[in-house]
Parts: structure tokens; sequence; C-alpha cells
């Protein structure tokens, strides 16, 4: 049983790596989850406040650096204010309830429902929908 969560452990940290050059990749995501697994199988390692401390500032910036590009070609491509906050909310709950897909496929979803509700342009909000991927 060790061996297959060392083997996840390590797939989580090339994924993680991997994210850092794939942008549709969620990092921060597998950065934690290989966090918390890594404390699961070595319960005797313990992080520092520095650690936490840093890795939170660290998932922070990233989000907001996701959801500050989400922002920009949403309103690029025309999209209200209402699409933007549903892109953040779509990006929090796709993460919680899909994991790292639900990172991409949450913001797509809710972004293509809210600006549909507004518009009832499917073109439109499959194309404002899409820009979010690309962000």
């Amino acid at each position: 049983m060790e061996i297959f969560l060392l083997i996840m452990l390590l797939i989580l940290f090339a994924l993680e790596i991997a994210a850092i050059f794939l942008p549709v990749l969620p990092d921060s995501v597998f950065f934690w989850a290989a966090v918390i697994l890594y404390r699961i199988i070595k319960t005797d390692v313990s992080y520092s406040p520095y650690f936490w401390t840093g890795a939170v500032l660290i998932t922070v910036i990233i989000f907001l650096a996701d959801y500050l590009a989400n922002a920009y070609f949403i309103k690029k491509q025309g999209g209200s204010n209402r699409t933007i906050a549903a892109a953040v909310i779509g990006m929090v709950v796709g993460t919680i309830f899909l994991g790292p897909l639900g990172f991409i496929i949450g913001p797509f979803l809710l972004i293509f429902i809210a600006e549909y509700w507004q518009s009832r342009n499917k073109k439109n909000s499959f194309k404002l929908a899409l820009s979010s991927i690309f962000a």
C-alpha cells in the first residue's frame, strides 16, 4: 500500500511540474494534493509555520493570477462582470467537486450558463467560455 501511495505522490509532483509549463493544468491543486498525501504517508514529518505561510501565500497568488487572466480574457471577448464572477465561482466550486479537472470545467460551464442566461446567444456564450480555458 505504501508503494502505491509513493507512486501516486510521484505522479502528483510530476503533474505539478508539468502544470508549470502547461497552463491548462492547475498546479496549486496538484501541490496541495501531494503535500497532503506526503503527510499521510510520512506521519513523523511536520512542516514549519514558515512552510505553511509560504505555501498559502503562493497558492493565493496563483489563484489571483488565474482570476486576473480569466477576467482579462473575458472582458476582451466582451463578457460582463457577472460572467467574471461566474468564472471565479466556477474555479472554486469546480475544484472542490471535480478536483483538478474541475478547475477547467467549472469556469467553462458557469461562464457559458451565465452568459447564455444574459444574452441568449449560444455562439457568444461558447466563445466566452472557451476564453476561460485559454486564460
